[in-house]
């Protein structure tokens, strides 16, 4: 027996014929399920919201209604396997971790994401410049992110160069000092490094600021420009104050929800809560970088100390350094795809920090807890007094 086969909750021997109420074996609720042939050999795994009509589905008998692959799987199935899970999250983590153990060669191409977008900079390269990419941490320097898109990635990039005056071509930066000035540095949108106008050490140190303001170091900046802007103005230097007035209203472009995740891929650490095994009930996952945990169940109605220990096992999951392997970008692809997903199958994803309260996290599950299908028990109706003393 293979030893990705203890992975799973629980197996189910198949005997042909196949009769419907045999299925009633199988759990009738959400989880993965994978089938194999007589000699634990996979065939397939896939993922359900309610695993046995799933699997009638695929063993459905040869008909003329049918694709001729879903009859063949009912003819070399003998064994079903599956794991329990109770939200979108969980689901896709458990397939994700179980496609790896029994196809290790393949299980990326099997998955329903892709890798994540971020933004990469390497501040002390020859001609330093940002770059979309969805390997992270592959080369030295600086990454932001997750983003939804590789759009919305280049888009921010863009941003950046607007608000810094950056160079938008590498071709060109890579002509400095004693390239042609470009159309962007006649117009006075750029710093135009290319011909040496600023030295390349001075633009390091401008793209540096850049990746700092992408990082989260925005107020700085923005207190800066809105300063200059103001001493223009009262210089009657009025075209000058038009240009950063304008930088500044570009500026509002990073405050829109695709940005809203953006931050230094070191702090990619996030508290999702999920829907649990019932009303009563909400799981926890701890995210740190390329690392994922399942943590505690919380009962519901929330209680402070239960809080406070998923706090506490929390902080202590993110305090070392994450560790990656081959798998590292699919989970933060995974953990990236809910960032940016509809807030039912999201859930309750909370960006980590140390300062994190009890009290802060009781208040993102409160205000979701339709989204948690979660409800507090009702509370039992008083005896009258009649009642509690009958005879009288």
């Amino acid at each position: 027996m293979a030893e990705w086969t203890s992975m799973f909750d629980d197996r189910w021997e198949v005997t042909p014929p196949l009769a419907d109420e045999a299925f009633g074996h199988i759990p009738a609720k959400r989880g993965v399920l994978l089938l194999a042939d007589a000699t634990d050999r996979p065939i397939t795994m896939i993922t359900a919201g309610d695993l046995r009509a799933r699997l009638r589905t695929r063993l459905a008998d040869n008909d003329t209604d049918q694709p001729r692959r879903q009859a063949d799987l009912r003819h070399i199935t003998r064994t079903v396997l599956w794991t329990l899970t109770h939200s979108h999250f969980e689901t896709d983590w458990a397939y994700l971790e179980l496609a790896r153990a029994v196809w290790p060669k393949r299980y990326a191409t099997m998955l329903a994401w892709k890798r994540p977008w971020f933004v990469h900079v390497n501040c002390d390269e020859a001609f330093p410049h940002f770059v979309r990419s969805r390997d992270v941490q592959a080369a030295p320097g600086r990454y932001v992110g997750p983003f939804p898109s590789g759009r919305w990635a280049e888009q921010f990039i863009q941003g950046l160069q607007d608000a810094f005056d950056l160079c938008r071509d590498i071709k060109c930066l890579r002509t400095s000092p004693a390239g042609p000035p470009c159309s962007y540095g006649q117009m006075g949108r750029c710093l135009s490094p290319c011909d040496g106008t600023i030295s390349m050490d001075a633009y390091r140190q401008v793209v540096r600021r850049a990746a700092d303001f992408a990082a989260g170091s925005r107020r700085e900046f923005r207190d800066n420009l809105q300063r200059r802007m103001s001493t223009a103005s009262e210089d009657l230097a009025f075209e000058k104050a038009a240009s950063l007035k304008t930088k500044l209203h570009r500026l509002e472009a990073f405050d829109r929800s695709e940005y809203m995740f953006a931050a230094p891929a070191e702090a990619f650490r996030y508290l999702l809560i999920q829907r649990g095994p019932n009303a009563r009930t909400a799981k926890t996952f701890f995210v740190n970088g390329a690392a994922i945990l399942a943590g505690p169940e919380l009962a519901y109605p929330l209680v402070d100390d239960a809080l406070a220990d998923v706090g506490r096992r929390m902080s202590a999951f993110v305090g070392p350094a994450s560790t990656s392997d081959e798998a590292g970008a699919w989970r933060i692809g995974l953990v990236g795809r809910y960032l940016f997903s509809s807030a039912d199958r999201r859930g309750v994803i909370v960006p980590w920090r140390e300062s994190l309260t009890a009290a802060e996290i009781a208040e993102a599950i409160e205000t979701a807890v339709d989204i948690l299908k979660l409800r507090a028990p009702k509370r039992r109706k008083r005896a009258s007094s009649s009642q509690a003393q009958p005879g009288k």
